[in-house]
């Protein structure tokens, strides 16, 4: 599924989970409601797009990166003052010059790599806080998947069964600790993650078991962004309507 759909389910989910809630534990106020619906659906589309942040060209990932075109650009000014840099220094011109132009070069470098760049660094962020600072482990799981996501092959590791459910019951365990918020942004999330993954099984490319390659769910219903997947967008977009006016009428 593309953008769209992943979305439209995203919203689908977290429309679901939000009434769902909302029918176990009733709130006051209309605001109320208002406001942990927010947080939920919110929650869940981030979540929905959350699993794609290990292809480089997804939505997910064009949110942390240039674009291709400022890509391209900032890559080929890192080699051109790179170059002058160090020819610089060493026809013995400028030192100051030549280390102007070297550091040109790197941060020209960094922000054609910023995706990998800002992976990494949030991964090392968690792992850090694990260790130092004893954050659930979470944190650990958070950063090791982090720090693989710049390198694994998209609808790998990220998009097994297996890390879904080992990331449900850590966000769910973590989020319990933590009643109000925390707990409401870890169920949307929860909720958005596995949406992507049934969307994507609809595709022709599905997903696959982490420990099993060969299990392989593909229905291959749609191409991505064709006809179909347009329509199912609707429908869960439709369906999301639905699911709150049965909520405010009948609830």
């Amino acid at each position: 599924m593309n953008k769209q759909g992943h979305s439209a389910l995203a919203l689908l989910a977290g429309s679901a989970t939000s009434v769902t809630a909302l029918t176990t534990s009733p709130m006051s106020t209309s605001l109320e409601v208002i406001g942990f619906a927010g947080v939920v659906c919110t929650a869940s589309i981030l979540g929905g797009f959350a699993p794609d942040l290990d292809h480089k060209t997804s939505t997910a990932s064009q949110k942390i990166q240039l674009s291709s075109g400022k890509r391209k650009l900032m890559r080929a000014l890192s080699g051109i003052f790179l170059c002058i840099g160090f020819a610089l220094i060493l026809l013995g011109y400028s030192m100051q010059a030549g280390s102007i132009c070297i550091g040109a070069g790197i941060v020209a470098g960094c922000l054609a790599r910023l995706r990998t760049i800002i992976l990494i660094a949030s991964g090392v962020l968690m792992l850090v806080g694990y260790a130092i600072y004893e954050w659930h482990w979470m944190a650990l799981f958070t950063g090791i998947a982090l720090l693989m996501m710049p390198f694994v092959k998209h609808r790998w590791i990220i998009h097994s069964p297996e890390f879904a459910i080992i990331l449900s019951l850590g966000l769910y365990i973590f989020g319990s600790q933590y009643p109000g918020l925390v707990v409401t942004s870890c169920l949307g999330f929860i909720a958005g993650w596995w949406s992507h993954l049934f969307g994507d099984i609809f595709g022709s490319e599905g997903i696959r078991s982490l420990f099993a390659p060969r299990f392989k769910i593909a229905l291959r219903l749609f191409d991505n962004g064709g006809f179909a997947e347009r329509i199912i967008s609707k429908l869960c977009q439709l369906c999301s309507i639905v699911i709150w006016v049965w909520y405010g009428v009948v609830l």
